[in-house]
């Protein structure tokens, strides 16, 4: 089944030269997929997940999700596809700082759709967070923080994942433990699409693409 699909994407940036991070860009997702994308800091791996997470319009070409012109979609409704079916990992993620970790968490269920406790709850302990619930964001630690951005994608169970260097802050034991359970959630179903720079998570995924001077070209070919 196909989840969403990019037809001949182009994006430009005006910052007293034109900058192209993304050049006629084709890309079909289907359910199940764990993409790594790779490639040099910079080059526009970020941008791609923005564009496909419905957060930055190209300038060109078109965006399908779930066969939906994305480009069509109001304000509000990309709002609420955000909400319920695309999680995010990215390493600008933020949190509410008057809320404790597990009240963060509970609210952006209930941005989602139906607050569940119990499945925040489940996380916590799967990511080794339960005895920080009641922390705030500034008392924890960077690899806290992204363990927690990490449980956040998972909430609503979503049928695209975009994670931006998911293992950056973390140990070897945690960065195995996020890249289990992103595996975990593609052999649900769930399509994920992750950018890194560390090749041994990248040989962990079904499909390896790579980005270069605004170019995607699939490794396995």
């Amino acid at each position: 089944m196909e989840i969403c699909k990019l037809e001949h994407i182009h994006k430009d940036y005006r910052m007293g030269e034109v900058v192209t991070p993304l050049k006629d860009i084709c890309l079909n997702v289907h359910a199940g997929d764990f993409i790594a994308v790779e490639g040099p800091s910079g080059i526009g791996k970020s941008t791609l997940l923005y564009v496909m997470g419905t957060l930055l319009q190209s300038d060109e070409g078109c965006y399908f999700f779930e066969g939906k012109d994305v480009s069509r979609l109001s304000d509000a409704e990309k709002s609420e596809l955000r909400a319920k079916k695309i999680g995010f990992l990215f390493q600008d993620s933020t949190m509410i700082q008057a809320l404790t970790l597990r009240e963060n968490l509970i609210f952006t269920q209930g941005v989602g759709g139906k607050k569940d406790p119990k499945k925040v709850d489940e996380l916590l302990y799967q990511f080794g967070l339960e005895d920080r619930a009641d922390f705030f964001p500034h008392q924890l630690s960077g690899g806290q923080r992204r363990r927690a951005m990490a449980a956040r994608a998972l909430l609503h169970n979503p049928r695209l994942i975009l994670a931006d260097e998911p293992t950056n802050d973390l140990d070897d034991h945690w960065s195995e433990e996020v890249i289990r359970l992103l595996k975990e959630q593609a052999g649900k179903g769930t399509a994920v699409i992750m950018v890194t720079h560390n090749s041994r998570w990248a040989k962990t995924a079904t499909r390896r693409m790579r980005l270069e001077d605004g170019v995607l070209t699939d490794m396995n070919a």
